[in-house]
């Protein structure tokens, strides 16, 4: 038999007809590889939008505005299982400010699990956010949460909210929310919700969809906190949809990322003590602040702070050791909080209730922004296969204070009827640019987690921000700026000079003020539960004084027997100053008021920037000045013109309702 030799038959192989043959050939079974990966639900199921007017209960910010667009997507529950039930995603366009934005738009991916997306604050802040000048952003809340279907349990955090506010024990606590967990899950799976459907894996596809149902070729995802995790998932199962990723307070896929809680926590209130020692005015401010700290902790176990709330148990809510360091551990995410922890400790030290009355309201209510059924059931499929077994010894200072946590934890472990993929155990290694943020104090995603991950992810930038903690491009203009560079190129380093601006004044302790926390109670009364009549005595003090000086000029042209007598005059010189004293006063505490709101936000819990010491002075020359009206409004009332005597009473009744709350909120210095 002949053989053709070797180079022969190469040779003929390489002819231009085979060659492109092959390449047929070739394309051919590229493509039945791409088709057959498809998911059977991106085959056969074909994604709907339904737009609507604004969805959120309070719509008035946005009624209008051609900026804002809500809608609908329509997808199949389960992505393998087109057929069966369908499930309506709600989700918010912000359009770009720039008239003609960039095309690939932001999708953000919010926190929790179980975090609640769609608010009218979060739209407002994103729609003057510096990522929205060139380009679109998109919001969605994740199946099962917020405006999305199926309602999963929103009456367990109305009864989660009452637990927090009444005085259990940490067993006590714990005992009652498993029992209220488990009544949520078993009336889920009795609506035929089949929980599995609920993770990660299956929020990117509902993400996919829109992306396909918008007409978008790439889009750049913004994640914080658990987003990042969400986002990683993206990056393994779509990256080709994806053109850079920034990752906010990441948690890194394929590690422990709950039950270490009281770790994390102890991490920053570790830090954050440190930092105060090392500054010498807040050293100086509040010395021992740490061991302040933990006495006044403790000092709750035995003897809560109670306080009025009108949506408690029975009218009252008691903050105990567990609910505090919650307050705490809360506060150490954001950096506008850390001027506000050290008087807060003074507070409890003093067990001053003022401060709390208006605390308490933000802290419960932030209970209603997310689901924990939904942060159980994600984190049970995600995660579930290797949750941290820490636990803190019974002497621990720290022992039970973030019973909230471990409740959750405990609910994940026992829960046997979601299932688990153990790819979701597994790191995500991407080539895809990334940019990985991360606060110095985070409580819950500490830096390690960010260095962990940034091995993973080769072609990413990490930048750790001092004395920030979580959610960094929300609340750090500098973190933003890097965001907005890295955008614009994400193949490039962006610039981080004003991290090193930072490092010198890491946080903006404020350790001289005006420390009054009812000047606090006195703006929740005013401005947020619309109690006008407390500024009725001011605003009618401002009218019968304009009407007494319009007067008084008008008989500057024309003497009467009524200006005359001289005890009218002294009443007239009397109240008209003493008038114009209050009136300083309240108008001095309002600007006051917008100052501190403007320079240092939640300080307004416990007081005023400390100018404030000097304007309520004016308070003992008002009051002094209202018993002298009294006194000679009185004596001149044999003397007076009717109509005089008649603005003069009112003169004095609005002195009087002003000296009342002056007294009430004790505007002394």
């Amino acid at each position: 038999m002949n053989f053709r030799p070797c180079h022969q038959f190469f040779n003929e192989i390489n002819s231009t007809k085979y060659q492109n043959l092959l390449k047929m050939k070739t394309l051919l079974y590229i493509l039945v590889a791409v088709i057959s990966s498809l998911p059977i639900s991106a085959q056969v199921f074909k994604p709907v939008i339904e737009y609507s007017d604004c969805i959120l209960d309070d719509c008035q910010s946005l009624k209008d505005d051609p900026r804002i667009q809500f809608a609908f997507l329509t997808v199949p529950e389960n992505h393998d299982n087109p057929d069966g039930r369908f499930l309506k995603l709600a989700f918010v366009l912000i359009k770009s400010a720039n008239a003609n934005p960039q095309r690939d738009p932001i999708i953000y991916l919010h926190g929790g699990p179980g975090g609640i997306a769609l608010s009218s604050a979060r739209i407002n802040a994103f729609k003057n956010h510096p990522f929205s000048q060139n380009r679109d952003i998109i919001l969605m809340d994740f199946r099962g949460i917020g405006f999305s279907e199926p309602a999963f349990c929103p009456e367990f955090q109305e009864t989660l909210s009452q637990i927090i506010a009444e005085n259990l024990t940490p067993p006590e606590a714990t005992k009652k929310t498993l029992r209220q967990l488990s009544d949520c899950f078993n009336k889920l799976k009795a609506e035929g919700i089949n929980i599995s459907n609920y993770n990660s894996a299956e929020v990117v596809k509902d993400l996919e969809m829109l992306r396909i149902a918008l007409g978008i070729h790439q889009w750049n995802l913004w994640g914080i906190s658990y987003g990042t995790w969400v986002a990683q998932t993206y990056m393994r199962d779509y990256p080709e949809s994806i053109r850079c990723a920034i990752l906010d307070s990441p948690v890194p896929m394929g590690e422990a990322a709950w039950g270490d809680e009281i770790i994390k926590y102890k991490r920053s209130l570790d830090a954050f003590f440190k930092a105060c020692k090392e500054n010498p005015a807040c050293h100086d401010a509040f010395p021992d602040l740490e061991e302040r700290f933990y006495n006044a902790m403790n000092s709750l176990k035995d003897n809560p702070l109670t306080v009025k709330y009108k949506n408690g148990p029975d009218g009252f809510v008691y903050l105990n050791f567990q609910d505090m360091h919650l307050a705490i551990q809360q506060m150490l995410y954001s950096p506008a909080y850390y001027p506000l922890i050290p008087w807060l400790i003074k507070g409890i030290e003093e067990r001053n209730k003022d401060i709390f009355n208006n605390l308490t309201p933000q802290l419960l209510d932030k209970t209603l922004d997310n689901s924990d059924a939904m942060f159980v059931t994600v984190m049970k499929y995600d995660n579930g296969r290797i949750l941290s077994d820490f636990q803190t010894e019974p002497h621990d200072p720290l022992h039970d204070a973030l019973n909230y946590f471990d409740n959750t934890i405990l609910m994940m472990k026992q829960l046997d009827f979601i299932g688990q993929d153990s790819l979701e155990t597994r790191t995500v290694f991407s080539v895809i640019p990334a940019l990985i943020l991360v606060g110095s104090m985070d409580p819950i995603t500490p830096p390690s987690d960010a260095h962990l991950l940034k091995q993973l992810l080769p072609n990413s930038f990490l930048f750790e921000f001092p004395g920030r903690g979580h959610g960094l491009t929300r609340n750090t203009e500098c973190a933003k700026s890097i965001g907005c560079n890295f955008l614009n190129d994400p193949l490039a380093a962006p610039g981080f000079d004003c991290i090193g601006n930072m490092e010198a004044n890491p946080i903006n302790w404020v350790t001289k003020m005006y420390y009054n926390p009812r000047i606090a109670t006195m703006g929740q009364q005013m401005l947020m539960e619309k109690r006008w009549y407390l500024l009725g005595g001011v605003a009618l003090l401002a009218l019968s004084f304009i009407i007494s000086i319009v007067s008084a000029l008008i008989n500057l042209f024309k003497k009467t027997s009524d200006q005359s007598n001289p005890q009218v005059r002294i009443r007239n010189i009397v109240t008209r100053i003493s008038a114009l004293l209050a009136l300083l006063l309240f108008s001095g505490l309002i600007w006051l008021i917008v100052k501190t709101g403007n320079n240092h936000g939640d300080l307004l819990l416990v007081g005023l920037v400390n100018e404030a010491r000097t304007v309520v002075y004016l308070s003992f020359f008002v009051l002094a000045g209202t018993l002298f009206s009294l006194f000679y409004t009185i004596q001149a009332l044999k003397h007076s013109s009717l109509g005089g005597m008649i603005l003069s009473l009112v003169l004095c009744v609005s002195l009087l309702w002003c000296s009342i709350l002056i007294i009430h909120f004790q505007l002394f210095p």
